[in-house]
């Protein structure tokens, strides 16, 4: 009987995977489809998220994403750092909204690990990481 259960188990856990990948790209046609629809519209914001990102440990710190972070508040028009931090778009990226160049929002915040939650973490875990991506290519570092 255990056995049995085991692989209703499995099965439902193989089959959840692809409808995890396509509610994904769903969320993505959210933010307006296309490969940039994860990304955000400002360095301030870019770096608000990157800190979220850190802050729920979506990255880690081989990541590089705390230089990262500290080189796009840096690029922020000259702001010093305690100013930076005060930017309405780094604000929103520290509580998980991304907000896109073409003004949708997008909240990655709570992720509970269960259910919706573990989607969500998905979602943010794919966020995290292309706001990471985007932020290297702000300040010269990506390609």
């Amino acid at each position: 009987m255990k056995t049995f259960l085991a692989g209703i188990a499995l099965s439902a856990s193989v089959t959840a995977t692809p409808a995890s990948a396509v509610q994904l790209d769903s969320l993505k046609g959210l933010m307006g489809g296309g490969s940039g629809s994860l990304t955000s519209g400002t360095a301030g914001n870019a770096a608000g998220i990157l800190q979220y990102c850190m802050s729920n440990n979506y990255l880690g710190g081989d990541s590089g994403a705390a230089g990262v972070k500290d080189q796009l508040l840096g690029s922020l028009g000259g702001k010093s750092r305690e100013t930076a931090t005060k930017d309405p778009g780094y604000l929103d990226g520290a509580k998980g909204l991304l907000k896109s160049s073409s003004g949708k929002t997008l909240d990655i915040s709570g992720a509970d690990g269960a259910g919706a939650g573990d989607m969500k973490a998905q979602l943010a875990r794919k966020v995290c990481d292309a706001v990471l991506k985007q932020g290297k290519k702000m300040i010269g570092m990506g390609s």
